[in-house]
């Protein structure tokens, strides 16, 4: 019987040669220090709560005015607004022009260790509208979908990586609780019932991720030095990017620009 080249002849394995086998050992730590130094440099940063990359999402020129919204196909709902004209709006803007519901992300970040945030993220359903109208979470976080409102509702979460579910909620205070288990930014929230409500959903691996404020600002905390590619996406503007640099001794900023 032939002997293969390098066997021991023992139970079939294999030796490789030293020097081989020493680079694979010196490669295999080099990668997982790598990682662990992001993850260390990550982890410190959320301990002492340092804001390394701030910023705002704007709007130039002059944002859509929006339709009004025809809640009389619900009595709750109608009277819920009887005293106010409201407009189905996706760029809702503040002052100074600043964007509101913009997902700010950075780009391909290492997966965070550990298990997710024990508290739920809450998606509410107030005077027949989503609130907030965009919410952002971990992979596997609790998803809380409250009604508190007197009338039907039914919660259509349509995604693509995830699955895809269906839920009725017919009574004031009930609540559902789902997760995703993937990554996915842009998942189309939906009721069933009330054609005018929609909102959307964004799902991450790590921690390094916010939707602005009403003033279309931003934080993104304990984010080590290095240079990263940041993402800023909206529901009907779209997804712009830009790269940022985060010194070791100082925090970055970003603004990015959306126009019509």
């Amino acid at each position: 019987m032939q002997r293969l080249s390098g066997s021991t002849g023992q139970a079939g394995r294999t030796r490789r040669h030293p020097r081989t086998f020493a680079a694979m050992v010196v490669a295999g730590l080099a990668l997982f220090g790598a990682t662990t130094a992001f993850d260390r440099a990550a982890e410190a940063g959320r301990i002492t709560g340092r804001v390394a990359v701030t910023g705002a999402a704007r709007f130039e020129g002059t944002p859509p005015a929006g339709d009004p919204i025809d809640f009389g196909g619900d009595d709750y709902c109608a009277g819920a607004h009887a005293n106010a004209r409201v407009l189905k709006r996706t760029v809702v803007t503040g002052p100074v022009g600043g964007l509101q519901d913009v997902v700010i992300y950075i780009r391909n970040a290492p997966a965070a260790p550990g298990a997710p945030p024990a508290t739920p993220v809450v998606l509410d359903q107030q005077g027949c509208l989503y609130a907030p109208h965009v919410v952002a979470l971990r992979a596997r976080q609790t998803l809380l979908v409250r009604n508190s409102d007197e009338t039907l509702h039914n919660v259509h979460v349509r995604a693509k990586a995830n699955r895809e579910f269906n839920i009725g909620q017919p009574i004031r205070g009930i609540e559902s609780r789902r997760s995703f288990e993937r990554a996915e930014v842009g998942i189309s929230v939906t009721c069933d019932v009330h054609g005018w409500m929609s909102g959307a959903i964004a799902v991450f691996d790590h921690d390094w991720f916010a939707v602005t404020r009403e003033d279309g600002g931003f934080s993104l905390d304990g984010v080590p030095a290095g240079t990263y590619t940041i993402e800023a996406w909206h529901e009907t503007l779209g997804t712009q990017s830009q790269q940022v640099t985060v010194g070791a001794g100082g925090d970055a900023e970003v603004t990015f620009r959306f126009g019509s």
